[in-house]
């Protein structure tokens, strides 16, 4: 089967709400903590070692990432989190326009929070999932770097996050054993078809 994600190009990076393209098609936010794994599963899903670029250091930009999988579907990718609450005393950090892009962006379809298997729901990533929840996004949270851990751990991992946040799509993913990216895919193109149920 063709990977629907193959021909995916990075587009742009935007910093300003106002800069964004026409909100139409559909858009899927990519979010998580440095090093969660998430340039790396972008890149497995897309199976392009050089989509999106790796680094062991935290990245200071604010920008949002275009990343175009085809003409209206679009996946966005946040850097590595610092900025995910809508609270006054982050906005100095995430600025207006991850909170503008909420609000506003009738494009926006869902989110995904990538985290290390090893260390789900930190502070910060269950901000990002209230910020959904605040404003009805539906949310994906992938379970990355599973060949870390056991089986058994990995998929008790992923029940206890499910229960925990009520996630309707929780996905453990490795790179090195190349595993749970097409179940990844099948649930991005889901909420391109607008097949999805509201978590």
């Amino acid at each position: 089967m063709k990977n629907p994600f193959k021909n995916t190009i990075f587009l742009f990076g935007i910093t300003k709400y106002n800069k964004l393209p026409e909100d139409l098609g559909t858009e899927i936010l990519l979010s998580g903590r440095s090093n969660a794994g998430k340039s790396s599963a972008l890149n497995a899903l897309t199976q392009n070692k050089k989509l999106a670029r790796i680094s062991k250091t935290p990245g200071r930009t604010t920008e949002i990432n275009f990343f175009q999988v085809e003409d209206d579907f679009k996946l966005l990718d946040l850097p590595g989190y610092g900025f995910a609450k809508s609270g006054q005393s982050r906005r100095k950090d995430w600025g207006p326009l991850l909170g503008e892009y909420f609000e506003k962006r009738e494009s926006l379809k869902a989110v995904v929070v990538f985290m290390d298997i090893r260390h789900p729901l930190k502070e910060i990533d269950l901000e990002m999932i209230d910020l959904c929840k605040e404003f009805e996004v539906p949310f994906i949270l992938v379970l990355a770097k599973a060949d870390k851990v056991s089986r058994s751990i990995a998929l008790k991992t992923q029940q206890e996050v499910q229960k925990q946040t009520d996630a309707l799509d929780v996905i453990a993913t490795s790179n090195l054993k190349n595993t749970g990216f097409d179940k990844l895919s099948k649930v991005l193109l889901r909420y391109r078809d607008d097949q999805a149920i509201v978590s």
